[in-house]
């Protein structure tokens, strides 16, 4: 008898603990700490897009929010890992969205494609703006222009955040309109290229004109020579854009910020972490932090809207990455 109340007993212990673990996995998401990978360095671009957000998502999602930094390998390296966590809206991914569809092509290890994961929403987006280090002879686009074309004139280098990176493929356009080569010189992250301008090691970038971009302008640590837009910057209303140049037509390279989560997440995990995004990007924090750094806001998106813009972006970005036979290595 004491054998069979025993067995008893063990089973009972086994159905209240399965009972437990079962009314912990239907909590409703989330109901614990989310973790998110920036693709990049501390301090500039994505994760200086990123960080605001953290207060406001926090607010709206009711739980902690952790940021780490993950950079390396056109951002492959925070999307792998990214798409190897448990897609249970715990692990989430923050990168640049045209590096994040072009790094298949250029990174051998980087094994996804954008229907690997789901766009929840983008942190804005920036004009890219060709800078330099302010003791450089050239203050604008001609003048830059006529430098590189100088017969006998030394080689000027461009730095960049690997290949088919959003700079990168800006430098192969800019170079092939001019037709003069210039020294590319590869770096970790939109932070290290910065750093490099601004110390003189490299002649010339393209960098977005977001986080503490535009302050090194406004300060003249870096010297803006050109702005890859449509029309001219409100925050800096004297510098060109290089379509103002006759060689330079419809030169436009911006770049977005998004949110992702892999696929196999749960479409009602993506559809809280989506309403969660909105409220951030119509907060009065988001529209302070655009005007401050000269961002642009994308409109909220549905799951299905996300999905479609991330569809086009894909197709553009690659399409132009191929046309400079990127070869994956």
């Amino acid at each position: 008898m004491k054998t069979l109340t025993r067995r008893l007993f063990d089973a009972a212990v086994v159905v209240v603990a399965l009972c437990g673990a079962a009314a912990a996995t239907a909590q409703p998401y989330p109901n614990k700490s989310i973790l998110i990978k920036v693709a990049y360095p501390a301090g500039f671009g994505v994760d200086a897009s990123v960080r605001p957000s953290a207060p406001v998502l926090q607010r709206a999602l009711g739980q902690n929010l952790v940021v780490e930094n993950m950079p390396g390998a056109n951002g492959s390296i925070a999307a792998m890992n990214v798409l190897n966590a448990s897609p249970d809206g715990y692990t989430l991914l923050a990168t640049a969205g045209p590096d994040f569809v072009v790094a298949p092509l250029t990174v051998a290890s980087a094994k996804y494609t954008s229907d690997s994961f789901k766009l929840i929403g983008s942190f804005g987006s920036a004009d890219m703006v060709l800078v330099s280090h302010p003791d450089r002879p050239f203050s604008n686009l001609n003048a830059l222009v006529e430098q590189m074309q100088k017969p006998g004139a030394k080689q000027l280098s461009i730095a960049h955040w690997g290949q088919g990176t959003l700079a990168h493929l800006a430098a192969a356009e800019y170079q092939g309109r001019v037709g003069v080569k210039l020294l590319e010189v590869p770096y970790k992250g939109i932070a290290p290229v910065a750093t490099a301008v601004g110390g003189g090691e490299v002649d010339l970038a393209f960098v977005p004109l977001a986080g503490p971009i535009l302050g090194m302008i406004q300060t003249g640590r870096i010297k803006a020579i050109a702005i890859a837009s449509a029309k001219r910057h409100a925050l800096l209303p004297d510098v060109a854009t290089l379509g103002e140049h006759a060689r330079f037509t419809n030169f436009e390279f911006g770049i977005w910020t998004g949110l992702f989560a892999p696929t196999r997440t749960p479409d009602a995990v993506v559809a809280r972490l989506t309403k969660a995004f909105h409220e951030w990007n119509d907060s009065p924090e988001f529209l302070a932090l655009a005007t401050a750094q000269g961002l642009r806001r994308l409109d909220s998106m549905t799951p299905p809207q996300a999905a479609a813009f991330l569809r086009a972006e894909n197709e553009k970005f690659t399409n132009i990455a191929k046309t400079l036979n990127l070869v994956a290595q």
